[in-house]
């Protein structure tokens, strides 16, 4: 294709496929707006600029082909792809490359927030791997005699309770 004849393609077929993708492109806006004006702004003008090249590109090479549906199907994958793509390019602008931090040092940057927030001590018992708070539970050296002691968690249960296992159980407790 001549330059002359895709300047004309371009000129012929730029307002359908600004339909098309615009759409998309304000939709990502809205999205980046959850992170203020300078985000929306970035991620809605990433998606347009990918994605209107990309389907037009898709549009182009579809152009011979009669089925309506098989080109409609290319030039949605292109700009979906494109927005996709799109996003990952402008979140790279706003916020460059940056690694995520261990999941064991985002535990200990929660526990260390909620220690701040609740004016709680700093040395929060927690279970191995997790960020299950063990407050009133049993120490872990504890724990598994506890579990480990037959016919004795009765002794936990206020009288009433008793009486009523006892009732229950017919006396096997």
């Amino acid at each position: 294709m001549s330059f002359q004849r895709l300047l004309s393609f371009v000129g012929r077929n730029a307002g359908d496929v600004a339909k098309s993708v615009l759409p998309g492109s304000l939709l990502a806006g809205g999205f980046g707006m959850l992170e203020g004006p300078g985000a929306a702004l970035t991620y809605g003008l990433a998606d347009a600029a990918a994605a209107f090249p990309a389907t037009m590109a898709a549009r182009a090479l579809t152009r011979n082909v009669k089925t309506p549906w098989i080109r409609g199907a290319a030039e949605n994958t292109a700009n979906i792809g494109a927005s996709l793509g799109s996003t990952l390019v402008a979140s790279n602008l706003l916020y460059g490359n940056q690694a995520l931090a261990p999941q064991s040092q985002q535990i200990a940057q929660q526990v260390e927030q909620r220690a701040l927030v609740n004016n709680l001590e700093q040395g929060q018992l927690l279970s191995p791997g997790t960020n299950f708070q063990m407050a009133g539970m049993p120490d872990p050296e504890n724990f598994q005699q506890l579990l480990n002691q037959r016919n004795n968690w009765t002794q936990y249960l206020s009288p009433e309770d008793q009486a009523l296992i006892q009732q229950t159980m017919g006396g096997v407790v």
